[in-house]
């Protein structure tokens, strides 16, 4: 199975399952990257990992790069 690159909000909430409200406040402080084409939003893949990776850096005292 592929991986995709971007998902819609509520894709992106069944691999990174935090709650919808929450999601878009990130979102909106630019904690998640996303982007929009025409009227639909996509959070591209690599910017959950990101955000995962500055997460787990920042609680481990890795301070992120």
């Amino acid at each position: 199975m592929n991986e995709a690159i971007a998902y819609r909000p509520a894709q992106a909430l069944t691999v990174f399952p935090i709650g919808r409200t929450l999601l878009f406040e990130m979102i909106k402080s630019g904690e998640i990257e996303s982007f929009t084409v025409g009227r639909a939003r996509f959070i591209p893949r690599a910017s959950l990992v990101a955000f995962v990776e500055r997460q787990l850096a920042s609680q481990h005292g890795g301070g992120g790069a």
